[in-house]
């Protein structure tokens, strides 16, 4: 059951990593690694089509991989594309199938870090039979459809023999998905950013909040972080600002995620205070907003719309507004991971092409009907015979 599983997570990857759009650039390579003893503490279907991995990140992989020493056999193609894969997934199943089955989408220099590998002696092989302890052999291929029967053949004399396919470059040229991190995003002088130890929250612009008139919070502010991230307790992200040559005047926000149901946050509420140290007043509005703000545990929420706030007189608008609790670090900040949008599944286009499809159904079931309702003629006239004649009722 376990091989049925990861051989149906290794097709399901290829094929949705073949209809995405936007994946690596070209200098990132596709590589299936598969043979050996089974990994019993990975997890051969955790596979995220839009990141690459590194270098390093793929060097330490095959040191902890290669522990044992094990030879291995590893097949370079000067290209080598994800849809080189699925264009050959049928041959490739019949020998990378199992548990030991490791699939990266994207790899930095895949080729040179294999080369690179200590204590492996090289070999450049088109063809042997079996392989040594500590051995390396590089087969140059030029079509993926020789790699079941060299492995298969090489496989029975060499029972702990590992499998590489690998690529030296991929001749697609495409976009690729960055994440947000924080130290990129400070270089935008616009964007606000506040962080405290669990909570990271961005904006495009500086936070917009209306009064008696409409002004932009200063983007120096000071994070404060309170409650636990419960049911009982929940998160609470306190921003303190002093407005503009002023310490007499405060405004602080309170963001309240909430966690309503099992693994999701909330945000509905943003509790405003504003003081005014000179009159000796206070303020206090409970902002709620009609944007469903909802994310799962380890995700970000991203909007690009305008987020309101609001209270009778009193709204806070954030522009572009994308949070998360518990951001890995990246760099020197944090990282968004990936994100729930606002713009749900079914969008204005979709709306608008199923609208139009369904039109096009109507007029061609009417003329369907209309096709099959037609009568042809079924009796002649007999130039020999009585004339025939038909009545108003046929």
């Amino acid at each position: 059951m376990t091989q049925f599983r990861s051989v149906f997570s290794f097709v399901l990857t290829l094929i949705v990593v073949s209809q995405i759009s936007s994946l690596h650039a070209e200098n990132a390579v596709p590589v299936l690694l598969w043979g050996g003893l089974a990994d019993t503490d990975s997890e051969t279907s955790a596979v995220n089509p839009f990141l690459k991995t590194s270098s390093k990140e793929f060097d330490l992989f095959l040191r902890k991989k290669l522990e044992t020493s094990p030879p291995v056999l590893l097949y370079v193609k000067d290209n080598l594309c994800v849809e080189d894969l699925v264009k050959h997934k049928q041959n490739l199943h019949t020998v990378a199938t199992g548990d030991s089955l490791k699939y990266f989408p994207a790899v930095e220099k895949a080729v040179n870090v294999v080369e690179d590998l200590p204590s492996y002696n090289q070999t450049y092989d088109d063809y042997t039979d079996s392989k040594s302890e500590g051995q390396l052999s590089i087969m140059p291929i030029t079509n993926l459809d020789i790699v079941p029967e060299t492995y298969k053949t090489i496989k029975e004399s060499s029972p702990n023999l590992i499998a590489i396919l690998t690529g030296r470059s991929c001749s697609y040229s495409r976009s690729e998905r960055v994440k947000r991190d924080t130290s990129t995003l400070s270089s935008n002088s616009s964007a606000f950013i506040a962080s405290s130890e669990r909570i990271l929250l961005y904006s495009s612009q500086a936070l917009s909040l209306k009064l008696v008139d409409v002004i932009n919070l200063p983007l120096k502010h000071t994070s404060i972080q309170e409650g636990q991230g419960t049911k009982e307790s929940p998160l609470v992200l306190k921003l303190l600002f002093n407005e503009t040559d002023s310490s007499a005047i405060k405004h602080i926000l309170h963001f309240k995620f909430e966690v309503k149901s099992t693994g999701y946050y909330t945000l509905k509420t943003v509790i405003y205070e504003g003081i005014n140290y000179k009159i000796k007043d206070s303020t206090n509005h409970s902002l709620t907003t009609y944007t469903d703000i909802v994310f799962p545990f380890n995700f970000s929420y991203h909007c690009s719309q305008n987020v309101i706030f609001e209270q009778n007189s009193t709204i806070l608008n954030i522009i572009d507004l994308q949070v998360q609790i518990d951001a890995k670090a990246f760099k020197n900040g944090k990282a968004f991971s990936d994100a729930y949008d606002c713009v749900g599944f079914t969008t204005i286009p979709i709306w608008t092409g199923i609208f139009v499809t369904a039109i096009l159904a109507l007029i061609m079931i009417w003329a369907l009907t209309m096709i099959m309702d037609i009568r042809t003629m079924d009796r002649f006239d007999d130039p020999k015979g009585k004339t025939i004649t038909i009545s108003s009722q046929e």
